[in-house]
């Protein structure tokens, strides 16, 4: 029985456990990570700076791409800053603080818009240093995501949705 005990120590112990969190890349200080993962309408990258190091270098980004109406606060120890697009899209930035780096996560809109979530990193990245300098675009990049519940593209046609319809069917119980 001890036999038993100690081998499932051993192996809860040795055992990689549940990943419930995106994995942690280490970025060496200064530098931006060179991989920006985009899912679920959420662009994320990590950065090799503190906190108060990327909140001025946000706000400035924010502001190349016409992004306004910034509103910073602390929730724990997340930075959070909100704000709005031109098209009056709500966009909401999360600054993560770890050791070595900070993971900044950026949600444009509801569904997401992964081409101005690029350019906002891109432009963190400029504003940081870790990228070479860039022109500030005229018109920010943008194709908002659609509604995934509602589109119009995802529609079914009115003759699929009647067709096992029988004609005599009056779900009424007054004929």
């Amino acid at each position: 029985m001890r036999r038993i005990a100690l081998a499932a120590t051993v192996l809860g112990v040795l055992s990689p456990g549940c990943a419930t969190v995106a994995p942690i890349s280490l970025t060496a200080p200064g530098q931006a990570g060179e991989s920006l993962s985009y899912a679920a309408g959420r662009a994320t990258r990590e950065f090799g700076f503190p906190a108060s190091t990327l909140v001025p270098a946000l706000v400035a980004a924010l502001d190349d791409l016409r992004i306004g109406s910034v509103r910073k606060g602390l929730d724990g120890g997340v930075v959070r800053i909100d704000a709005a697009t031109v098209d009056r899209r709500t966009v909401t930035v999360l600054i993560r603080p770890h050791q070595a780096f900070s993971r900044v996560v950026v949600q444009i809109g509801w569904f997401g818009d992964e081409p101005l979530s690029r350019a906002l990193m891109d432009r963190i990245g400029v504003r940081l240093g870790t990228l070479p300098p860039a022109a500030i675009p005229a018109d920010p990049p943008s194709t908002p995501g659609e509604n995934p519940y509602f589109s119009r593209r995802t529609t079914v046609p009115v003759e699929i949705l009647a067709r096992d319809r029988e004609p005599g069917y009056n779900d009424s119980p007054v004929h």
